[in-house]
């Protein structure tokens, strides 16, 4: 008989942490009916090729699509504005959404070509794209999972922003 990985029993255990932690989060004010904890993404894109770029210092890519992908897989999309912001909101978060979140199988991929924002990077190859984190979660390892359970379940427990969970993309590179 085949005895199971630590990292299976390690997402099992995750798994039945979480159900429990979206199973009390707190009650909203209509009649006591639960409140669903919700995830949101928000960021900015940048006009810019490269790797790690730093979205402060490069002009913004306004009117971008883009798109959050879990395992390869578009879950969510949303257009960015004319400053380059963007916001998509992933609806009632369940412990199959939260764990590609926690497991860092998750990006922003911005679909719309480079030279819709400057012609100069027509040449570019790649998309441009950065994976995200759970607002708070440093990342990094078992130590960044940990972590980032961590932080769900106090956002959740203590209903931070009406049951918002806040999903932020890290450095965009081009891939």
């Amino acid at each position: 008989m085949a005895t199971p990985s630590s990292s299976s029993i390690t997402s099992l255990l995750l798994a039945a942490f979480l159900v429990a932690a979206v199973g009390i989060a707190p009650h909203g004010a209509e009649g006591g009916a639960s409140s669903a904890v919700v995830g949101l993404v928000t960021g900015v894109v940048p006009c810019s090729a490269g790797s790690s770029i730093n979205v402060a210092s490069v002009p913004a890519f306004p009117n971008a699509t883009v798109q959050l992908q879990c395992g390869g897989r578009a879950v969510a999309g949303a257009t960015a504005d004319s400053s380059g912001a963007f916001a998509m909101n992933l609806g009632a978060l369940t412990p199959a959404t939260l764990m590609p979140l926690l497991n860092n199988k998750c990006s922003v991929v911005v679909t719309t070509p480079l030279a819709a924002c400057d012609a100069s990077l027509a040449g570019v190859a790649g998309t441009l794209m950065a994976p995200v984190q759970l607002l708070g979660d440093t990342g990094g390892g078992l130590g960044g999972l940990i972590g980032g359970i961590v932080g769900v379940v106090g956002q959740i427990l203590s209903g931070v922003l009406g049951n918002i969970i806040s999903i932020v993309p890290s450095a965009f590179s081009v891939v």
